[in-house]
C-alpha cells in the first residue's frame, strides 16, 4: 500500500512539474514581442504617453503608470505589433484613452519606428522646424 501511494505521489508530483514548464514556456511571437516591448522602453526613453511613463512601466513591470493605462497600452500596442492596427489608429486610441501630452508625439514616432516591416517608416524623431 506504502508503494503505491508513494509511486502515486511521484507521478503527480511529475505531471505537476512538467505542467509548470509547459505553462511558463513561451512562443518566439511572445518572445519577440516582448522583445520588442524591451527595445521601445530604452530607445524612446522617455516613453511618455499621457501622464503616464510607459518606459518605466515596461521596464518595472507597470511601476510608473497607472494600471489600467498601461493595461490599455500594452493591449494596443499589442495590436499594432501584430499589424492588426494602423499606427494612425493607435496614436488616436491611445491619446484618446491616456491623454495628451508633450511627448506624445515623440514617444508615438519613436514607438512606430521601431516595429518590424513596413509600418516602420516614420522617423523616430520629427522633423526639426525649418527656419
Amino acid at each position: 500500500m506504502r508503494t503505491r501511494i508513494s509511486h502515486s505521489i511521484r507521478s503527480i508530483a511529475a505531471f505537476l512539474l512538467a505542467l509548470a514548464t509547459i505553462s511558463c514556456s513561451s512562443s518566439p511571437q511572445v518572445d519577440a514581442y516582448n522583445a520588442f516591448l524591451n527595445k521601445i522602453a530604452t530607445a524612446c526613453d522617455p516613453l511618455i504617453i499621457g501622464s503616464d511613463n510607459m518606459g518605466q512601466a515596461i521596464i518595472y513591470n507597470g511601476l510608473g503608470a497607472n494600471n489600467e493605462n498601461y493595461t490599455t497600452f500594452l493591449r494596443q500596442t499589442s495590436a499594432l505589433y501584430e499589424g492588426s492596427m494602423s499606427p494612425a489608429v493607435y496614436r488616436q486610441t491611445l491619446t484618446n484613452n491616456l491623454g495628451g501630452g508633450a511627448y506624445n508625439e515623440r514617444s508615438f514616432n519613436c514607438i512606430i519606428s521601431h516595429l518590424p516591416g513596413k509600418q516602420a517608416g516614420v522617423p523616430a524623431e520629427p522633423a526639426p522646424p525649418a527656419k
